[in-house]
């Protein structure tokens, strides 16, 4: 159609279509884009096909369209005819451009809304012009409020900055400027330094280091002297100082400026925390790093002189008792005591060190033979026997001490460390309180409990330990009243390993929680398919009261097996009472509040025994088998089982003798009243399927 005066319609949208330095187009009252220009396009990079008929919202960025932003400014429009911002609008390639934005609300004849038209126009270029111009104007303002009051700025750093200042004529050695600092420091008392000549007016300490300084300055000179201490009008203090050689535009010296700071606190801050970063916080021995250090350094000088070093390794018997009944204050004041003692054992160039804990070292340089090493263990030993008096409570430690002694070929201080180590784990499994020196077994045998740690890893996840059960037997009514279960480890390399074997090789590196739980669920599982109620006897070490979950991993165990909580009988030892009494007790109440019953083992073999029995109410007494053993023989171990046995009868506890092998032992037990016996002589251990389940009548006495 040709255009023509009366298509005025057309020509208008043909001069919209044309126009491409402005995105102009149309929104449905919805907000769908209806019509696109070139400008748009041109604008925001989308063709009229891509975009019409789509929402006008994808023009915004997400956090505009988040607050809801693009339906905000079309009722803005709606209800006053016309929104106009500026803003970030994206692009089709996802570029943003700063956006000049109207939208006008189009109404028909009659009043009804039939859309919006948009215009847009890309300003980002004046955008940023007139930030520039902005920003350029606050950097003039700025810099002209900077100048102004540069003068007086810079006479207030001066005057009160930090280190000392002087100024002085190279020629004449008068004093040009002396700030505050410099005044305090150097000047006599109420002397005012300017105008004077230095020389004159200057203590002679001082004025030698000025003269000094003046000397050696420099057009251009980095960083500051080395310290030296000068007496100053404030006393003796550690000043360090640059100089700088001022010059006039004809190039010869006019002025010399003196920057002095005063490093002696700074100088004895470095110097406490070069000792604190050395020494232990308490005792103020040298530490792990210091120990390090002093033990290289010993056998650095070892291969020089053909000497040896010797290495101590000290860990206190049974100091974790102290600390748990007494606080941490107490086990402090022992280390300070102990610290004390130990070192006036030892001879000047030896280096004590605390490692951490009740943890000690101790390096030994230039020792000839290993008697020397000994001798001073001994020494050590015999210092820390007498009682420790702490605030009217006496206390009394032992110490366990592993030795080792360079190789002429000469070792690492690792190795000597790890020597000393094995040693006293040595010390500790022959008795405490005593020392043992390194030997090569002693490699081996570490190398075995290492081994046994990660076969002991292997072996709980592959199935190879079970549990075998021993039984008890009831007085009353001559039968089988339950089992202990004892674990066993079937190797399938080494074959059977003894539980003493690796039991304590798990309460050391923490298996045993896992060992413990493997147990106790398979022992109820096992016992919950046994159809006469026999009880289940379950030993806990005391390395487990130390888990937080020992009272749920025992409830969980009992609701996965469905196994009366009544059955279950928890064995634990005297040592569980000794170590953190007050928080196992606690422990103990939570397991009896199951419903469980809790027996106490090897009753009589420790100390404080009545004690615990009035600190819990225990269900069973255990009768240790070493007094069982000796039942024949000794008039004292008869006479412990009988005091047992009527304490346990009038506190209603029953009793269980552990360890009989013959019809005597057994005869003699029943007549001291004892109420349930366990041994070889009623059964050994034996896998579930081949436990004994009925009692072999022969046993006299039944």
């Amino acid at each position: 159609m040709p255009m023509t005066s009366e298509n005025p319609d057309l020509m208008y949208r043909l001069l919209v279509q044309g126009v491409v330095d402005y995105a102009i187009y149309m929104l449905t009252p919805d907000g769908v884009v209806s019509s696109w220009n070139a400008g748009a396009q041109r604008a925001k990079g989308y063709t009229a096909d891509e975009i019409v008929g789509q929402h006008y919202a994808r023009f915004y960025q997400g956090d505009d369209i988040d607050a809801g932003l693009p339906a905000k400014n079309l009722e803005i429009a709606t209800r006053t005819g016309r929104f106009e911002d500026q803003g970030w609008r994206v692009r089709k390639d996802g570029s943003a451009f700063w956006a000049h934005v109207v939208i006008d609300a189009v109404h028909s004849e009659d009043g009804r809304l039939v859309g919006f038209a948009k215009i847009t126009r890309d300003i980002t270029e004046r955008y940023q012009q007139q930030r520039k111009l902005v920003e350029a104007k606050d950097l003039a303002e700025a810099y002209s409020r900077q100048m102004s009051s540069l003068s007086h700025f810079l006479d207030s750093v001066i005057a009160n900055i930090p280190a000392s200042v002087l100024v002085l004529d190279v020629a004449s050695g008068t004093i040009l400027l002396a700030n505050q600092q410099a005044q305090r420091l150097f000047a006599q008392a109420f002397v005012d330094l300017k105008g004077l000549v230095a020389g004159d007016c200057l203590a002679p300490g001082v004025a030698d280091y000025i003269a000094c300084q003046t000397a050696n300055s420099a057009p251009a000179r980095a960083g500051f002297d080395d310290a030296v201490l000068v007496q100053t009008s404030v006393g003796p203090r550690s000043l360090r100082s640059r100089t700088v050689l001022g010059k006039q535009p004809d190039g010869e010296a006019d002025y010399v400026l003196i920057i002095t700071e005063d490093v002696t606190d700074e100088l004895a801050a470095y110097a406490q925390i070069h000792h604190m970063a050395q020494h232990d916080g308490l005792t103020n021995l040298p530490n792990r790093n210091l120990f390090n250090d002093r033990l290289n350094s010993a056998i650095a000088h070892s291969a020089d002189d053909g000497s040896g070093v010797g290495i101590l390794c000290l860990d206190l018997d049974n100091f974790k008792n102290i600390n748990d009944a007494f606080g941490h204050g107490f086990g402090d004041k022992i280390l300070l005591m102990l610290a004390s003692r130990l070192r006036k054992c030892l001879r000047d160039q030896d280096t004590l060190a605390r490692l951490g804990g009740d943890e000690f070292a101790v390096v030994l340089p230039r020792v000839k033979r290993l008697e020397e090493a000994q001798q001073a263990a001994q020494r050590l030993i015999e210092a820390v026997a007498p009682a420790f008096s702490i605030d009217g409570h006496s206390f009394a430690v032992g110490i366990s001490i592993g030795i080792a002694l360079s190789a002429p070929a000469g070792n690492t201080a690792e190795q000597l460390l790890q020597y000393a180590d094995m040693a006293l784990y040595e010390a500790k499994r022959n008795g405490r309180n005593r020392h043992e020196v390194f030997r090569p077994e002693l490699e081996a045998a570490a190398r075995v409990r290492r081994q046994i740690e990660i076969d002991l890893r292997r072996a709980l996840h592959r199935g190879e330990l079970q549990m075998h059960y021993q039984p008890i037997i009831e007085k009353a009514g001559n039968r089988i009243s339950g089992y202990e279960a004892l674990i066993r480890w079937q190797h399938p390399e080494r074959g059977a390993i003894a539980p003493i074997d690796f039991i304590p090789i798990a309460e050391e590196t923490g298996l045993i929680h896992e060992l413990g739980a493997r147990a106790l669920n398979l022992a109820c599982q096992e016992a919950s398919t046994w159809t006469n109620g026999e009880t289940i006897a379950v030993n806990l070490s005391p390395v487990q009261f130390k888990s937080s979950e020992l009272v749920s991993m025992v409830a969980l165990a009992l609701a996965d097996s469905g196994l009366a909580a009544a059955r279950l009988e928890l064995e634990i030892t005297e040592s569980v009472l000794l170590d953190n009494s007050d928080g196992n007790i606690r422990t103990l109440k939570a397991l009896k509040k199951l419903g469980v019953r809790i027996s106490l083992d090897d009753f009589g073999t420790g100390y404080s025994s009545l004690s615990y029995l009035r600190s819990f109410p225990f269900d069973k007494i255990k009768i240790d088998k070493s007094f069982v053993q000796e039942i024949g023989e000794s008039r004292e171990a008869m006479a412990i089982i009988r005091a047992i046995t009527g304490l346990s009868s009038s506190l209603l506890i029953e009793t269980t003798a552990e360890g009989v092998e013959t019809e005597e032992q057994f005869r003699r037990l029943l007549e001291e009243g004892c109420s349930h016996f366990q041994g070889y002589l009623f059964g050994r251990p034996e896998a579930a399927e081949n436990r004994i389940q009925q009692l072999d009548r022969r046993v006299s006495g039944l």
